[in-house]
C-alpha cells in the first residue's frame, strides 16, 4: 500500500483573461508531494516549480508563498510538470489532500490547457479529501486550516506554511497521527465534545420566565 500527499500552490489569473477565467481562476505554480509506504513511513519525495502560462506570479502570492516570477521563470510549463508529478505519483493506491481544492484545480486547469495525458483521470479517481475525512473523524462538518489540525494534536507545524512540500508533508503527519485511534482519541477529546451538536437551546417566554406574575 501506497499513500501519497499532495499540495499545489497556485496563482490567480487575472480579469485580463475573461475566456480563461470562465474555466479555471489560478494556474498551479508548485507541486509538493510525499509517499508513504504502508508503514506510513516517508519513502519519497516530489517538488517542481511550475511556469504560469498565462499571469506572471503576483505580489500577493510572492507574500504568501515566497515565489518570485525569477523562481519559475526556469521551471516546466503545467504539461511537463505534471506528466512528471503523474509519472511519480500513479503507482499510489491513494493521493489525499488538505481540502477538495487541490482536485478541482487539477481537473479544471486540464481542461483550460488541453491536456491530455492519458493517465491523468486515472490519478485523479485515486484523489482524497483528508481535510473532509478529518473533520468527520471530530464529528463536524468544519473545515479545519491544516495548521490548526496540526496544533490540536500537539504538534509544531514543520517547515514553512504555504510550501507545498512542507503542506504535503505536514498533511502526511496528520493522517499518521490520526491512525493511533486511541491516542488521537484522547488527544482530540476536548475539540470532539466542542463540535458535539448543542441541545436545542429554543425556549418560549414561560420557559424563561416561569410563573412570575407580572403587574397589571
Amino acid at each position: 500500500m501506497e499513500y501519497i500527499f499532495v499540495d499545489f500552490e497556485m496563482n490567480q489569473i487575472d480579469n485580463s483573461h475573461p475566456d480563461e477565467l470562465k474555466i479555471c481562476k489560478n494556474e498551479i505554480i508548485e507541486i509538493g508531494a510525499v509517499k508513504l509506504d504502508d508503514t506510513y513511513k516517508e519513502i519519497d519525495s516530489f517538488k517542481t516549480y511550475v511556469k504560469p502560462g498565462i499571469t506572471p506570479v503576483t505580489s500577493r502570492i510572492t507574500n504568501l508563498t515566497g515565489i518570485t516570477n525569477e523562481m519559475v521563470d526556469d521551471a516546466p510549463d503545467f504539461a511537463i510538470a505534471m506528466d512528471r508529478f503523474i509519472a511519480w505519483g500513479l503507482s499510489a493506491d491513494v493521493i489525499y489532500a488538505w481540502s477538495e481544492n487541490d482536485l478541482r484545480q487539477f481537473n479544471r486547469e486540464r481542461k483550460l490547457k488541453s491536456y491530455n495525458n492519458p493517465d491523468a483521470q486515472k490519478l485523479a479517481s485515486k484523489w482524497k479529501d483528508f481535510q473532509k475525512e478529518f473533520a468527520r473523524m471530530l464529528g463536524t462538518r468544519r473545515r479545519l486550516a491544516l495548521s490548526d489540525a496540526v496544533f490540536y494534536l500537539g504538534e509544531d507545524f514543520q517547515g514553512k506554511e504555504h510550501d507545498a512540500l512542507w503542506d504535503a508533508r505536514n498533511t502526511a503527519e496528520v493522517f499518521v497521527l490520526s491512525k493511533n485511534r486511541e491516542k488521537f482519541e484522547k488527544i482530540m477529546a476536548p475539540i470532539m465534545n466542542a463540535y458535539k451538536p448543542k441541545e436545542n437551546m429554543t425556549y418560549s417566554i414561560g420557559d424563561v420566565f416561569g410563573n412570575i406574575n407580572l403587574p397589571e
